[in-house]
């Protein structure tokens, strides 16, 4: 455990460094600030946060790429990752220590949107509810795809192959969720096939924690979502390590 927590700050340190990590923060920022000047806090208008979490997902496959790229990436190209092999820490620990450390950065991230769900229930009445599983889900969506990025980043040491891998694979899995595209798909699938195709996509259970109902089969989901990757994510290290 000691060893995951000293990974986990010094890669935590690394993102609060990063030049990438602050744009991705202003870009969300950003998109918060383009919602309420489109009239989130209009005089009669409806005290709610869905626009925002409607949105936050794409951002999110648009964006976390760019800051996954570099999580193994770069160790390779500046040489550092070799030098990581040899400290006496096993590679799951590597893994879960960066891992850790990209989740808690893009909660901080998360926690610079509050401002608007807190301002909304100043000025209106806001169901609470909904707004505080639209967050857990987008944590939990976020993690999924840190965990696809890292993954990406691990098989190559170049950053911007890492970044374009991650982009289709989440764009992909992003859409095979997305409620339109399966409302369409079961109108010429079979709907075991259609509940099997969207079931492979985190964007289907962020929709179903996001309306406010806490279902354990959704944070199982995540759990062996992320599992799966960053078990395979420490796979292609280890080999890399037994190949020296």
């Amino acid at each position: 455990m000691r060893e995951t927590l000293v990974v986990f700050r010094r890669e935590l340190r690394s993102f609060f460094l990063s030049p990438i990590a602050y744009v991705f923060g202003i870009l969300l920022v950003s998109v918060l600030l383009y919602y309420v000047s489109e009239g989130a806090l209009q005089n009669g208008a409806r005290a709610s946060a869905e626009g925002l979490f409607a949105t936050l997902p794409l951002m999110l496959v648009l964006f976390l790429p760019g800051l996954t790229m570099r999580m193994w990436a770069e160790e390779r190209k500046l040489g550092t990752l070799e030098l990581l092999m040899t400290f006496p820490v096993r590679i799951g620990q590597l893994v879960f220590g960066k891992f850790l450390a990209c989740v808690v950065y893009l909660a901080c991230v998360l926690a610079l949107t509050l401002g608007l769900p807190l301002t909304l229930g100043a000025y209106g009445k806001l169901d609470w509810s909904p707004v505080l599983g639209s967050y857990l889900a987008s944590l939990l969506f976020a993690s999924s795809f840190v965990a696809v990025g890292m993954f990406w980043s691990s098989t190559t040491r170049d950053q911007m192959v890492a970044m374009l891998l991650s982009l289709v694979s989440l764009f992909v899995l992003y859409q095979l969720g997305n409620p339109q595209n399966v409302e369409y798909a079961s109108d010429w699938m079979p709907a075991w096939l259609v509940d099997l195709v969207s079931g492979l996509s985190p964007h289907k259970y962020f929709v179903s924690i996001a309306r406010g109902v806490l279902d354990s089969r959704d944070i199982v989901y995540f759990a062996c979502f992320c599992g799966f990757f960053l078990y395979a994510n420490a796979l292609v290290l280890e080999s890399r390590r037994q190949r020296g």
